[in-house]
């Protein structure tokens, strides 16, 4: 924790209760998370803070880069501790939000095809079937149904 708390300093802010209980609770959570779960999971941990206080840390967090925010469609963002830049892919039929690596391995790893302005990240979602779902269908990646 005293990483996230370096971090923070480092940034200019304080390392609050709050903060530091997100950057907690995603890292024991593990995967990918709505702030309503954070909450959730605070409160059911012995760590009630208020649904404010919670939502606030996860931006803070996630502009400092502590933990990663992925907009992965309609519903609410998904927000996971995170040591490295990635992608992610987005089951259309279960929903299951799994990590993809990023070839380049830094943000922005892509580059816009024309002038926007100064660009600083950029997020690939992939969507599509994910092999749980296509095991349970019978149906291979290219779209077959097996025997």
């Amino acid at each position: 924790m005293t990483d996230v708390a370096e971090r923070l300093r480092a940034a200019g802010l304080r390392a609050t209760r709050p903060r530091l209980a997100v950057t907690e609770a995603l890292r024991a959570m593990g995967g990918h998370h709505t702030a309503d779960e954070v909450h959730a999971h605070l409160v059911e941990h012995g760590t009630p803070l208020p649904r404010t206080s919670v939502y606030n840390a996860l931006v803070t967090l996630s502009e400092l880069g502590v933990v990663l925010r992925a907009d992965v469609g309609p519903g609410a963002a998904v927000y996971e501790f995170a040591e490295t830049w990635h992608h992610h892919f987005v089951c259309r039929r279960c929903g299951r939000v799994s990590d993809v690596s990023c070839l380049v391995g830094a943000k922005p790893c892509l580059t816009a095809g024309q002038d926007v302005g100064r660009v600083d990240e950029a997020q690939v979602i992939f969507r599509g079937i994910c092999h749980d779902c296509l095991r349970t269908t019978g149906t291979t990646p290219g779209g077959r149904t097996t025997p």
